[in-house]
This record gives structure tokens, sequence and C-alpha cells, in this order.
């Protein structure tokens, strides 16, 4: 798969929704709370503390906190373009679906659903 995307900038908009810039000049925002809610992990516990999630910064690749954790930017960019942050079957799922493909197709907005 194909995907290739680079988060440009980061900003973070209050509560855990970050507005990202890609690369491509795409824009979107991504509600990250159930991450920081339920963190699957030692990485995601301090995502918790909203001092500590205002944190993120772009790293020239994706989105990165200060104890190295970070999120892939092509999941960033599919839940931006869904309007959420989903399971990880739900990306695994979305993710297969396009493999046979030459690339992910990537829209220009967020899905209206």
């Amino acid at each position: 798969m194909k995907m290739l995307n680079r988060v440009k900038s980061v900003r973070w908009l209050g509560d855990y929704r970050l507005k990202l810039v890609f690369k491509d000049g795409y824009v979107g925002e991504v509600d990250l709370h159930g991450i920081a809610e339920s963190p699957r992990g030692p990485m995601e516990q301090p995502l918790k503390e909203i001092d500590f999630f205002k944190e993120a910064v772009a790293d020239g690749y994706s989105v990165a906190w200060p104890n190295g954790y970070d999120i892939s930017p092509d999941t960033l960019r599919h839940w931006c373009e869904i309007g959420r942050a989903c399971s990880q079957e739900e990306l695994d799922a979305a993710f297969a679906k396009h493999s046979e493909t030459s690339a992910f197709i990537l829209h220009d907005k967020p899905s209206e659903k």
C-alpha cells in the first residue's frame, strides 16, 4: 500500500482535538479523546494529562509527544477523513480494502458520514 502521508504542522484545538496540516495541503481535525481516555500501554498513559497532550508536535513525519509516542501519519489522515478516530479493527479493514490498489484514495475533505 502506498500512502506516503506526512504531517507538516499540528495545532492543539482544546481538549483532545488536534488540527493537522499534511504536506500535500490537506487540513483536517481529529479528536483523540478515546486514546487518551483508554490508553493501551505505558506510552499512551501520559496522554490522559491534558498538559502533556498539548505538547504534541509535528516531527517532520507524524505527530509525536515528548515521551516518543507517535501516531502513523496514514492513520491520522484516515481518521481526519472519516471525522473520528476508529478502532484498530476498523482501521485494518479500511487499509486492507485498499491494499489491492496501487494507492489508498485520499480525499480533499473528511467524509460526510
